[in-house]
């Protein structure tokens, strides 16, 4: 158990051996949460967070200025998911058919012109949805630099 602790931290591994021993005397709460700190890494937060509230509706960590039903944000993330896995035609699919539904609708566009722009290469296309994102909302900073980003290479 030892032999996986880093030579760097010889109090951590003061504190594993003397811990090893029997059962921990525990000061202060702080020192307990030192004891759950690798099952706390090994679980990772948002896993041990999406455990904790199973069941309940999807809670964002950010104001949602756009109105988006918990399905629309849902399919956002998975189009995102495709993305970063590389399956562009299907995050284009999903883009494209929650376009058809609902056509002003800002992540998606900006989505899209992401996908175009950084993934596709489609330069003038991107530039085409964030033109469209522009002209919903002109004060969009990162619709307006995303587009500059892309305008130099047309």
């Amino acid at each position: 158990m030892l032999d996986s602790v880093p030579c760097s931290v010889p109090f951590f591994a003061k504190k594993i051996t003397y811990l090893s021993r029997g059962a921990p005397r525990v000061r202060n709460l702080s020192t307990l949460d030192k004891l759950n700190w690798p099952v706390q890494k090994a679980e990772g937060f948002f896993e041990g967070m999406r455990r904790r509230w199973f069941g309940a509706p999807m809670s964002t960590s950010f104001d949602n200025v756009y109105d988006l039903t918990a399905d629309q944000l849902q399919l956002l993330d998975d189009a995102e998911e495709m993305m970063l896995r590389n399956d562009l035609g299907a995050a284009e699919r999903l883009l494209l058919s929650m376009l058809e539904a609902y056509e002003a609708c800002i992540p998606v566009l900006s989505n899209l012109g992401h996908l175009y722009g950084r993934h596709l290469s489609e330069f003038e296309t991107a530039i085409e949805y964030y033109d469209r994102v522009l002209a919903i909302e002109p004060d969009n900073a990162w619709a307006r630099d995303a587009r500059r980003r892309y305008l130099r290479y047309v």
